[in-house]
């Protein structure tokens, strides 16, 4: 695995060649997630990704951005998490400059007009009541507030009706300003790369009036857990929808590895504890699946599952059952080594595209402003002990659960 990183005219731009890729994919990450909002405009990281994508100076309306992407048969899509927004354009490689003038012109000449603000108002609401109606995505983000409680972790990306709605022009090009600019944000350029010069020539030509600083950082973050153990939300679902909660590492912590393949022994795939033991011979569920997720401020072990009302409580002791034992250090080293294996093969098919490459760079490089290559994170698998799993598991014992449903 080959990459370049290089600050050209303060612009950080990351290149991954990849010459048996027959596609290229172009992509702008900035720290502009929604743990920079605070209550008042919660919600406009969101929904300044969504106004980024319709009007710009060259590409006036949200129909000539598609047709400029369709027409070399490229996709484009965007992204708003808890750390950060980003946006790509994915097509063949001889078309990597037209992706660039798409993606520059909306970067560069935003127009937000006042008018179809108020249209993407609309849509934004109904992604919004999309989400609220389907549980599993909703006992996450109610799961979120309950665990991490009310602070810029803990509030919902979307956020509400009455925030979208308050949204006008002038806010949306302060928050772009205070967030888009060179020093926080990363361009990243992974597939087929056929003039690496010319390629870094045209990105600096396109980016390079950026600004150059941010004015706004996020706010100190302090976990808090919850003061009860449980609790749940009346939605008067089909199934009671559940997720388990444990504090996990975040994404600085080398103790994540070890993490990741506890989370593999309990649920990680379809020899798991919990596959097995709860929807295989027990029948419980359609779905159930654990992992561990490492954010640059904190670390979770969330357990996710959902059960038939009138066996939820049947379901949930067999639940605890299994975490028990694992937190008993009650796994074998067949498992212990399965799961290493699991995640060394996941990992190696993870980044396969230029796509996937990409995210795998960037999401290092703009977070924790350095890169594992791939052989790095395959040698800190491939050298873990048992001892180092059995030296978290009891991190998982129920004193240290925190259950969220919605029934």
């Amino acid at each position: 695995m080959n990459y370049l990183v290089e600050k050209i005219n303060g612009l950080e731009i990351v290149l991954v060649p990849m010459e048996d890729s027959n596609s290229t994919t172009v992509q702008i990450m900035c720290k502009a997630g929604s743990i920079y909002e605070n209550r008042g405009n919660n919600g406009i990281s969101h929904f300044l990704e969504h106004l980024f994508f319709k009007w710009g100076k060259k590409y006036p309306t949200p129909q000539s951005v598609a047709q400029a992407v369709d027409k070399f048969g490229g996709e484009f899509n965007a992204y708003t998490g808890e750390e950060y927004a980003w946006y790509y354009v994915k097509c063949a490689p001889n078309f990597v400059n037209d992706a660039i003038d798409v993606l520059g012109d909306m970067m560069i000449h935003p127009q937000f007009p006042k008018e179809e603000l108020e249209r993407e108002k609309w849509v934004v609401i109904q992604e919004l009541k999309m989400y609220e109606d389907n549980p599993m995505a909703l006992v996450m983000e109610k799961r979120q507030t309950f665990f991490l409680w009310d602070n810029s972790y803990g509030r919902p990306i979307i956020w509400t009706i009455e925030n979208i709605n308050s949204f006008d022009q002038d806010m949306l090009f302060e928050h772009k300003a205070n967030l888009y600019t060179k020093d926080n944000l990363i361009i990243s350029v992974a597939g087929k790369i056929q003039d690496i010069q010319g390629l870094k020539n045209l990105l600096v030509k396109t980016f390079g009036s950026l600004p150059a600083n941010k004015k706004l950082d996020k706010p100190e973050f302090k976990q808090i857990l919850p003061a009860e153990n449980k609790w749940f939300w009346d939605k008067k679902t089909e199934q009671n929808h559940l997720v388990i909660s444990a504090v996990g590492f975040d994404g600085n912590d080398e103790r994540r590895y070890a993490a990741n393949v506890l989370a593999t022994i309990i649920w990680g795939n379809m020899s798991s504890r919990l596959f097995q033991n709860i929807r295989e011979k027990q029948g419980l569920c359609y779905y159930i699946r654990a992992s561990h997720n490492s954010n640059q401020d904190f670390g979770t072990f969330l357990i996710r599952a959902g059960i038939d009302k009138s066996r939820f409580e049947f379901g949930l002791e067999k639940i605890y059952e299994e975490i028990d034992r694992i937190a008993q250090w009650d796994f074998s080293q067949e498992e212990f080594d399965n799961a290493i294996w699991y995640n060394v093969g996941q990992i190696q098919m993870w980044i396969e595209s230029s796509s996937e490459m990409s995210n795998f760079v960037w999401s290092q490089y703009l977070i924790y402003n350095k890169i594992e290559t791939l052989q790095d994170i395959l040698s800190r698998y491939q050298n873990l002990t048992i001892k180092q799993v059995q030296d978290l598991a009891g991190m998982l014992n129920k004193n240290n659960l925190y259950l969220y449903w919605i029934e």
